[in-house]
């Protein structure tokens, strides 16, 4: 995996920057337009927009997993704040072998809109590719729209203009940080539109998120980096420099569709990553009568325990709690 690592103390703070803004983001909502140039573009499309690629790539398997496909009904695909074209970048990748209907990338800034047409483009060479800015985008009941990371951005009427202008989707697919923070909001998003859309994921069933008053717990869940990059001095240096834990990939994510029969419903959906113990573990799991946490002994579930260490970001319990 080639990585365009930061080659200058200059190209380090620049990502220093950009990390530290989007850090503080929640915190000040509306920042501006940062990209300064081509080069930052790319910098962070090499780097941070990787790790983001990661969380794409295991929300787009878990819907292969619930069986869920874009559909023959979808006639244009919505790139709605596309930043470097990551979201759709990776939902290309996912959907190569389907006919891509048109493309339309939309981001405040021009400079990322362009940078993101010619990269898809040049990956992907007979998409019907364009771009607008946001506010001049009205949603269809056939598009398809991906958001990514775009939460911390949005002051209060930015973010309820926003639902305004996507409610008439047929389909959302909505990727963000797994924080507290994000993860209310995309429950606010759920809560506001779930009388016109099938939920389809994360939740295991369609009635109102067991934690929408939730002070302690919020629905996020952990992706699984390429397991080659730990064997990458580029990436090494990468979290050396930014201090990332590269382990470490929280996403709250939101599926939305306006068929109400999309998917039938699946009885639970661990949250967040279950803690291990000798001989039993503990998980939050989600189900249609509420959120809490169970207990399961290991001797009971030795092969799903060895599964769930490696891998959590799909994890369902079929049984309650084992009883000692």
């Amino acid at each position: 995996m080639t990585l365009g690592v930061p080659k200058t103390r200059a190209e380090v703070k620049d990502l220093q920057r950009l990390r530290q803004l989007f850090l503080d983001a929640p915190s000040q909502q509306g920042v501006q337009d940062y990209w300064s140039d081509d080069r930052l573009l790319q910098l962070y499309d090499d780097t941070y927009a990787r790790r983001i690629a990661w969380k794409w790539d295991a929300v787009l398997a878990d819907l292969g997993v619930r069986g869920w496909t874009p559909g023959s009904s979808i006639s244009r695909i919505i790139d709605w704040g596309c930043g470097s074209g990551v979201a759709s970048e990776r939902y290309l990748a996912h959907y190569a072998s389907v006919s891509s209907p048109p493309l339309l990338v939309s981001d405040r800034s021009a400079r990322a809109r362009h940078f993101t047409e010619r990269k898809l483009k040049t990956q992907n060479t007979n998409l019907n590719i364009s771009s607008a800015p946001p506010d001049t985008i009205v949603t269809e009941p056939s598009d398809l729209v991906l958001l990514s990371h775009v939460l911390t951005e949005l002051t209060e009427s930015q973010f309820e203009k926003l639902l305004g202008s996507i409610e008439k989707a047929h389909c959302l697919v909505w990727v963000e940080p797994g924080t507290p923070f994000c993860s209310q909001r995309l429950i606010q998003v759920r809560e506001q539109l779930k009388e016109n859309f099938a939920v389809i994921a994360p939740c295991p069933h369609q009635r109102s998120c067991g934690l929408i008053n939730s002070n302690k717990d919020w629905c996020h869940f952990f992706a699984n980096p390429p397991g080659e990059i730990f064997q990458s001095s580029d990436w090494m240096l990468f979290a050396k420099e930014l201090n990332i834990d590269l382990r470490s990939l929280p996403v709250s994510y939101l599926v939305l569709q306006r068929n109400k029969n999309a998917l039938a419903a699946q009885s639970n959906r661990v949250i967040g990553r279950p803690r291990f113990y000798k001989g039993h573990g503990k998980f939050l799991v989600c189900r249609a009568d509420g959120v809490k946490e169970e207990s399961l002994q290991e001797r009971n579930h030795k092969a799903d325990f060895k599964t769930w260490q490696k891998d959590c970001f799909s994890v369902q319990i079929t049984s309650a709690a084992d009883s000692d």
